[in-house]
């Protein structure tokens, strides 16, 4: 059997409603010369017999069934079975465009690129906001110009104005294989570490060559406000500390201290903010959440963001808010989260 071009891997739990548009998308694809690897992470649902379905009706698509293990670990067991000259990774409550294996396919041959990004719209209640990285076509080429695109992926420089310059997500792209398998490239456990996309993203760009950024969003990301993702806890906060601990030691391995503190202080500002607005929104009285979130900022896991990063440099907005946080004005934070939530509503509403 010829081998594919791309394999696309898409882990599977529990999603049922949403499983057949993701399908859709993708035995659509206007490139034909795929496979599709479904992976059944232990569904509760109907999704274990959808896939055996799909398998049954199109012979492009593989089914492995396996013991719940949660999201990183079901697309390795995608990438063991693999054959692809490529591989995409796509979550099953998502959906693409059908032409988006076949622009990133012929950007990668063209560009001789070990991966292609493209853009990504964020679907919510019937209707796309599209997020453009790049507004042309890019190529990060050679170990520098690739480790410099990857700070970034990281954390942009105080003076950006968006706290994520380029997506840390392993969904939106097309990998070489020979790259991943040459270098034994697998995804951590996001039940330990918080979150796997951004390691994968170090793993992989450390071995790189060339990395090629189309500005059309082609992945529909499904927002879900209600989802256990946006909840605190303080399991999953405490997670972080196997994540920064993990990226710091990749970064150590490629750069100085003194290239990469400036981007990763820059993700941990962007974390402590969003905990701090999940705080604030558990269902407990206020003093209570006010608690939660002076409890939070006082863990030494923000001590050099804290006390070394410049965030004179942030944009106003931004600068204001790490001056609150930094000096524990919680009532103030609180304030700031209210206002931010309602202007996230009042634009989700004109959309």
């Amino acid at each position: 059997m010829k081998q594919p071009k791309i394999s696309i891997i898409v882990p599977i739990y529990n999603v049922e409603k949403y499983l057949d548009e993701c399908m859709v998308s993708l035995l659509n694809q206007t490139l034909k010369d795929i496979e599709i690897i479904l992976v059944d992470d232990e569904s509760p649902d109907k999704c274990p017999k959808m896939c055996d379905e799909y398998a049954n009706k199109d012979k492009r698509v593989k089914v492995v069934h396996k013991k719940n293990g949660g999201l990183g670990f079901a697309r390795n067991s995608g990438l063991d079975v693999a054959t692809g000259e490529y591989v995409a990774f796509i979550d099953s409550d998502d959906f693409i465009d059908l032409d988006m294996m076949e622009h990133l396919y012929n950007v990668a041959i063209e560009y001789n690129a070990d991966e292609v990004r493209c853009g990504i719209k964020f679907y919510v209640g019937g209707k796309f906001t599209e997020r453009h990285d790049v507004d042309k076509l890019t190529v990060f080429r050679g170990k520098e110009q690739v480790l410099d695109f990857m700070l970034d992926v990281v954390g942009p420089l105080p003076e950006c104005k968006r706290d994520v310059k380029y997506m840390m997500s392993s969904c939106c792209c097309i990998h070489s294989r020979k790259v991943i398998e040459d270098n034994s490239i697998r995804f951590l456990s996001e039940r330990e570490c918080l979150s796997e996309d951004l390691i994968w993203d170090i793993d992989f760009f450390s071995k790189m060559n060339c990395v090629v950024y189309v500005p059309e969003c082609h992945y529909a990301y499904r927002m879900n406000p209600s989802s256990l993702s946006h909840h605190f806890s303080w399991k999953k906060y405490r997670r972080q500390d196997t994540f920064f601990n993990a990226i710091k030691e990749r970064l150590d391995a490629l750069y100085s201290q003194k290239e990469y503190s400036i981007h990763l202080l820059r993700l941990k500002f962007l974390y402590m903010r969003n905990y701090i607005s999940e705080a604030f929104s558990i269902n407990e009285g206020l003093g209570k959440r006010r608690k939660l979130v002076r409890t939070m900022l006082q863990d030494d896991i923000w001590h050099d963001l804290f006390t070394e990063y410049p965030y004179s440099r942030l944009p106003k907005a931004k600068r204001i808010y790490f001056f609150l946080a930094k000096h524990q004005m919680i009532f103030f934070l609180f304030i700031i989260s209210k206002m931010m939530k309602y202007r996230e509503k009042l634009k989700t509403q004109k959309q």
